[in-house]
């Protein structure tokens, strides 16, 4: 797999990097009140609205995110048909890096299990420990497409009413 580094705080990560679309950096991010804790805002990318995530938040870390910290976001390529789109805010974005799969290690038992759905596994690469992140499984949690119920988008009721 090849895969892109990024640092969140002081921990290593990795994604597919035939997933990404782009990284972003200086991205405007609009918080958006109410929203779940692991909503950073949200944010226009050549028109097209980014929902920006703390992976962070995800996994499970009890400090408030800050829009302002994050100055860089890895946008992913749409993986649900529409025109909205998904990105990780992250501290540094790194470099390409080549993880063999034989090297990829199912995650430690003492995984925080809040966030444990979304580590796919573990790598060690030149002495340094990379989380290997599934993103489909951060995109399946946090579209809205997994909304069991459509909201109700008319004004003038129904027959039924």
């Amino acid at each position: 797999m090849r895969g892109l580094s990024f640092l969140v705080g002081s921990e290593l990560y990795a994604v597919d990097v035939t997933l990404v679309q782009k990284v972003a950096r200086k991205l405007a991010i609009t918080p958006i009140p109410s929203s779940p804790v692991e909503v950073v805002g949200i944010a226009n990318l050549k028109g097209r609205v980014v929902t920006v995530l703390s992976l962070d938040r995800i996994l499970g870390d009890d400090e408030l995110c800050q829009a302002e910290r994050y100055m860089n976001t890895i946008v992913f390529k749409s993986g649900s048909g529409n025109d909205d789109q998904m990105g990780l805010a992250v501290d540094t974005p790194g470099n390409l890096i080549d993880i063999d799969s034989n090297d990829i290690r199912p995650p430690p038992l003492n995984a925080n299990d809040r966030g444990s759905f979304c580590i796919s596994g573990v790598a060690e690469i030149d002495n340094e420990f990379y989380r290997i992140i599934d993103i489909n499984s951060i995109e399946k949690k946090f579209t809205h497409n997994n909304d069991p119920i459509p909201a109700n988008t008319s004004y003038g009721g129904t027959e039924n009413d």
